[in-house]
């Protein structure tokens, strides 16, 4: 029986100990990271993001409710829109990712692909601009979250009648989103109006 009782304490405290079980969470929640087999040519995307008199102007926004009548949207405030030059390793990229990427494994650019694009802010409005760009096709993208607020009613006592008494109590659900778009510069002095949602 004594034996029985050490052997039940003795596996309690692996079970218990606190290292070991992150140890197994991190590996049940390890990420695969996977990049495009193909060459980056910085040459090409440098000539691609050479100035021109081209114009992006764009909204970042989501729909935070699809069943009003009006459609409410949350707007993106100051939140970073990057500019990538699609070229054949972008597309490589890109399309491995549509194929791959899942819960457990991430696409990413190389590190040389990454620095060759272009960035900016939103403002207040959800308003963002590139400017002096030159013909050919570029992908944009922004990360954002929006919220949402709920109530539910959440018993808060009994009387000795047995009848319970309710309060409101509200919460918020925060979803995160990867918003992506591709535009194209047709000419020069083209201006491209784009709605990222």
């Amino acid at each position: 029986m004594k034996h029985l009782f050490f052997i039940s304490i003795v596996f309690c405290f692996l079970n218990c100990n606190p290292i070991k079980n992150a140890d197994r969470l991190a590996e049940k929640n390890k990420k695969t990271i996977i990049y495009p087999e193909f060459n980056f040519s910085t040459e090409v995307a440098k000539k691609q993001l050479e100035k021109g008199d081209g114009l992006i102007k764009g909204l970042l926004y989501k729909s935070t409710n699809k069943l009003s009548v009006t459609g409410a949207k949350s707007f993106g405030r100051g939140i970073k829109v990057d500019l990538y030059p699609v070229t054949d390793y972008f597309m490589a990229w890109y399309q491995l990712r549509e194929k791959k990427e899942n819960k457990k494994t991430v696409v990413y650019l190389s590190d040389e692909a990454y620095a060759m694009r272009l960035e900016t802010y939103t403002d207040d409005y959800g308003r963002f601009e590139f400017k002096e760009m030159k013909p050919g096709k570029y992908f944009l993208q922004a990360f954002m979250s929006t919220s949402k607020t709920y109530s539910r009613d959440v018993v808060v006592g009994t009387n000795s009648y047995g009848t319970q008494f309710y309060q409101k109590e509200n919460y918020n659900v925060v979803d995160h989103h990867r918003v992506e778009k591709f535009v194209e510069i047709s000419k020069s002095g083209d201006i491209i109006e784009v709605k990222l949602n």
